[in-house]
C-alpha cells in the first residue's frame, strides 16, 4: 500500500536511500537473503547511493550483510556512530552516557529485579548483562548468539567499569508496567541528558523495550552528519524504517517512508507507507526506481 506521497520530493535516482535493518530491510527472522544481496549489488553497482541506519552494532549488522557492496559509511547502534561498513572503523561517534546515570538506572532496574544490558565502548565493544530472567530478555541474548560484545557479569552491584571504557547506551526488556516507573523516573532525572526510547517490542509479544542513549545520539543527528560528510543535501535523502528509533530520521530526511509493519506512531510520521519487510519491500522500491524505464 501507498499513501500521502509528499509532492516537495519525489524519490529518484540522485537521492540518497538510507534504511533500517530489522523489521524494514531484513526478513522478520532477521536474515537477508543470498538473492536479495544479489539484487541489492545490482543496484549498488550500477550508482545507487545506499546505506543502513539501524541499532545494530557492527559486529551484528556486518555478518549478516557480508557480501554486500556498501562504500558509504553506515550509521550504528541508533546514530552513536558513523562507521566504515567493511573495516568496522569507526569515522564519527556522538557523545557519550555519564555514568552516574548509568548507575541511577542500575539502581532503579536492580531492584525490581529487572534485566539490564549495558553497552560499553573502550578498547573493544563490550554488551554487559547479568541474566536473562523473562522471556524478552531471554530471546534478546539468542538473537545475539556468537556476538563477542557479549561479557556476562557476576552481579552489577558490585561491578566496576574498566578504566578508559565509555557506556554509550543501555537497555531493560521486562513488561510495559514494570518498566514504566523506570522510564518515568529516568526522564525526569536526567531530562536533557538521555534519549529515552520506550516501546513495544517487536519479536516478544506483551514485553516492552526501554532503551536510553545520550540526548544527542540518534539516527537523524548521524544522518545529518554523514549527508555533510558526503555533500549531498539532506533534503535529498530518502529513509525507511519501522520503530519510534527512526523517527528522527524521519523528521530531517526530504522523504520518509514506513513499512507495512511499522508502529502506528511511525506510518502516521511518514509521507509514504509500503509493503511489510517480509515481501522485501525496501529492494522492490529501490528496484521500482532504479530499473524503471
Amino acid at each position: 500500500m501507498v499513501n500521502k506521497i509528499n509532492p516537495q520530493l519525489l524519490p529518484d535516482k540522485e537521492c540518497l536511500f538510507v534504511s533500517d535493518l530489522d523489521g524494514t530491510l531484513l526478513r522478520p527472522d532477521g536474515s537477508f537473503p543470498e538473492d536479495y544481496k544479489k539484487r541489492l549489488n545490482r543496484l549498488l553497482d550500477s550508482g545507487l547511493r545506499f546505506t543502513i541506519a539501524t541499532a545494530r552494532n557492527y559486529d551484528s549488522a556486518h555478518p549478516i550483510l557480508h557480501g554486500l557492496n556498501l562504500n558509504l559509511p553506515v550509521i550504528l547502534f541508533n546514530g552513536v556512530y558513523l562507521a566504515d561498513f567493511h573495516s568496522g572503523n569507526i569515522l564519527e561517534n556522538s557523545s557519550l552516557i555519564n555514568k552516574p546515570i548509568v548507575e541511577n538506572m542500575l539502581d532503579l532496574a536492580l531492584s525490581q529485579n529487572i534485566d539490564p544490558f549495558i553497552y560499553a565502548l573502550g578498547e573493544q565493544h563490550k554488551l554487559y548483562y547479568q541474566g536473562t530472567t523473562n522471556s524478552g530478555s531471554q530471546a534478546y541474548i539468542r538473537s545475539l548468539e556468537g556476538d563477542r560484545r557479549l561479557q556476562q557479569v557476576n552481579g552489577f552491584k558490585d561491578f566496576k567499569f574498566p578504566s578508559g571504557e565509555k557506556v554509550f547506551g543501555f537497555l531493560l526488556i521486562d513488561t510495559h508496567d514494570r518498566l514504566e516507573p523506570i522510564y518515568q523516573s529516568l526522564q525526569e532525572t536526567h531530562f536533557g541528558s538521555l534519549n529515552l526510547y520506550f516501546a513495544k517490542d517487536v519479536s516478544t509479544h506483551g514485553h516492552y523495550w526501554l532503551q536510553a542513549f545520550h540526548q544527542e545520539a540518534n539516527k537523524g543527528n548521524m544522518l545529518k552528519t554523514l549527508t555533510h560528510k558526503l555533500g549531498i543535501p539532506l533534503n535529498r535523502t530518502v529513509v525507511f524504517g519501522d520503530y519510534p528509533n527512526d523517527l528522527e530520521m524521519f523528521r530531517v530526511a526530504g522523504h520518509a517512508i514506513a513499512m507495512g509493519n511499522a508502529l502506528p506512531e511511525v506510518k502516521d510520521s511518514a509521507q509514504e507507507v509500503i509493503g511489510c519487510n517480509s515481501q522485501g519491500a525496501v529492494l522492490q522500491y529501490l528496484e521500482s526506481i532504479w530499473l524503471e524505464k
